[in-house]
Parts: structure tokens; C-alpha cells; sequence
């Protein structure tokens, strides 16, 4: 379970302080098109699937197909999360939503995306795991992941560097990544050998 725990957390923690500095370069006209979120995201998407794959190689899982559908889940999480998206990690900080609203918010994303994930991740697990039950997993883990890692981005400053932004968004992914893994360990743990 502890070596779960932190490969998820650290591949989220990669993986959002990637999406973080894309989101704070859009926000500076560095990089221009959301298309670009949707790149970050699949990164996301390539260390979770990696470091899930490493860590359940037991379940017999097609690891290939794993990584692949966890990418494309993470992308296509994204693309639906770029058509709400407001403010910025380090963007423009007028109209900026209150912290109720951004939790709500980050919440309500974090079951969209969490769902969508799940939904896409579970085409790969095999027989003996329920795959209702991963998808559940992901979406409740995702709730408080999401909530958590848009507050952080709400902290970012508009004058911060992108590196700054990376490592506020490093921090904030993992401690997602922490409550996406313990909410889906309890569906892998029956299949997982000691």
C-alpha cells in the first residue's frame, strides 16, 4: 500500500506541477491554444499510468493498454475541464472566484474528471476487480484531489515565476495524488499479493 501511495503522489506531483507552469505560460502568452492543457494533461496522464502500472504489475494488467487508456482519460479530463476553465495558475487576478466557489468548483471537476478516468482505466483491469467499483473510487478520490490542487493554484501570484507556480502545483498534486491513491487502494487491495 505505502509504495501505491507514493508513486501516485509523486507521478501527481510531476504531473500537476507540469499542468501548473502550462497553465501559468498560457496565462503570460508564452504558449498559446488550450490544446496545450490537453498536452499537460496527457503527460499527467503518462506518470499516473506508469507509476500504477509499476506498482500493479501483480493484477496482471495489460500494461500497455493501461498506460495508453490513462492518458487518454487524462486528456480528455482536461479538454473537459479547459471549457470551464477560470483564472489561472498565476493569472490575472481580478474576478477571481471566492474559496467556496473554487472548491465547489475544483470539486465538482474532480468527480467529472476522476469519472472519466476510472470509466477509461477500467477497460484494463482484469476480471477478478470490479470495474463499477474503480470507477466509483476514482471519481470519490478526485473530489478532494481536484478541490486541493485548484485551491493551490488560486495561490499562486500573478508576479510568481513559472518554476514557483511548478512547485505550488508539485506540492498540491501530490497531496492529491495522496487522496486519489487512498481512495482507490481499497479497490485494488483484495487482488494485490502481499
Amino acid at each position: 500500500m505505502l509504495r501505491y501511495i507514493v508513486f501516485v503522489m509523486l507521478a501527481e506531483g510531476l504531473g500537476i506541477a507540469i499542468v501548473a507552469s502550462t497553465y501559468a505560460a498560457l496565462d503570460r502568452g508564452l504558449v498559446l491554444g488550450a490544446y496545450w492543457i490537453v498536452l499537460a494533461g496527457a503527460c499527467e496522464g503518462l506518470l499516473l499510468g506508469t507509476a500504477q502500472r509499476q506498482t500493479l504489475r501483480q493484477l496482471k494488467l495489460m500494461p500497455r493498454w493501461w498506460v495508453t487508456l490513462t492518458i487518454l482519460g487524462s486528456a480528455v479530463g482536461y479538454g473537459a475541464s479547459v471549457l470551464g476553465r477560470f483564472g489561472g495558475a498565476g493569472g490575472d487576478a481580478t474576478g477571481e472566484p471566492g474559496v467556496l466557489l473554487v472548491t465547489v468548483f475544483g470539486g465538482g471537476l474532480g468527480l467529472l474528471m476522476g469519472a472519466i478516468l476510472g470509466a477509461v482505466q477500467s477497460l484494463a483491469l482484469p476480471d477478478a476487480l470490479r470495474r463499477d467499483h474503480w470507477i466509483i473510487a476514482n471519481a470519490l478520490g478526485w473530489i478532494p484531489a481536484m478541490a486541493l490542487i485548484l485551491l493551490g493554484a488560486g495561490l499562486a501570484e500573478p508576479d510568481w515565476t513559472i518554476w514557483q507556480v511548478a512547485l505550488l502545483g508539485g506540492i498540491c498534486g501530490a497531496t492529491g495524488g495522496f487522496c486519489v491513491a487512498l481512495a482507490t487502494w481499497p479497490v485494488l487491495h483484495p487482488a494485490v499479493q502481499p
